[in-house]
């Protein structure tokens, strides 16, 4: 399941709880339309009703809806939202807590007690750094391992933002890279910057992701440690320093 579709069955069941517990059930569903802004006449034509059964339903005039009812107002709310761009959806993304660790994106995230500088960061991982050595020792406050081909093909900018935990002073490492360019492409364009990037699973990086680096201001390194599960040993090792 994707971070979107998993945001989506969420607020769905949120939706469709808040409406099936209310005393006015009626009055919920007119609340989450308008928080959709979706007008009756456009979602009575999704359903194909009439605007009128909305309405009694919003008013009280008609009896509480069936479980049913419940289901197909809430599809049609979801799938309208996402036809005009997805943007009330998208703003529920900040609000509901989904584990990235749970979809496999995040293999390992941790904070740090006390900072651990960059350059002793990359000693201690077997890190070569390939572009942007003059950022290099800056203090980190904790790490996050990403699945590179999961994070570019589900998430977001607003998911995304949760890769930096409580803070963006952290390091981003990458498994599964091939040139390193995808990561680098998708951080740019990133409102918040990591203070470190490392790449695992390739020896030959991009010319553009080392461009990007120095552009950026962040140093890009690359992580020796063949296996993924040794990596991630790795960095735990780290947790207590």
């Amino acid at each position: 399941m994707s971070y979107q579709s998993s945001v989506r069955d969420r607020l769905a069941r949120r939706i469709a709880g808040e409406i099936a517990l209310s005393e006015h059930p009626g009055q919920t569903m007119k609340i989450w339309r308008e928080r959709f802004r979706i007008p009756q006449i456009v979602l009575a034509d999704h359903l194909s009703i009439s605007p009128s059964v909305i309405s009694d339903y919003e008013s009280g005039r008609r009896k509480s809806p069936g479980t049913s009812t419940i289901r197909r107002f809430v599809r049609a709310l979801l799938t309208l939202d996402e036809g005009n761009g997805g943007q009330v959806i998208a703003g529920f993304v900040r609000l509901m807590d989904v584990s990235l660790v749970d979809l496999n994106i995040v293999l390992a995230m941790a904070d740090f007690p006390t900072p651990l500088k960059g350059k002793e960061f990359c000693r201690r991982l077997k890190c070569d750094i390939v572009a942007g050595k003059k950022y290099a020792n800056r203090d980190l406050f904790g790490y996050t391992l990403v699945d590179i081909e999961r994070a570019v093909k589900e998430l977001d900018s607003a998911a995304f933002l949760k890769l930096f935990g409580a803070t963006t002073e952290r390091c981003l490492l990458f498994t599964r890279v091939t040139t390193g360019r995808a990561p680098m492409v998708a951080i740019k364009s990133q409102e918040f910057k990591p203070s470190l990037v490392v790449l695992h699973g390739t020896t030959e990086v991009d010319r553009l992701a080392i461009e990007l680096s120095e552009q950026m201001h962040i140093p890009l390194a690359v992580c020796r440690i063949t296996k993924a599960e040794s990596l991630v040993r790795a960095l735990r090792s780290l947790d207590s320093i």
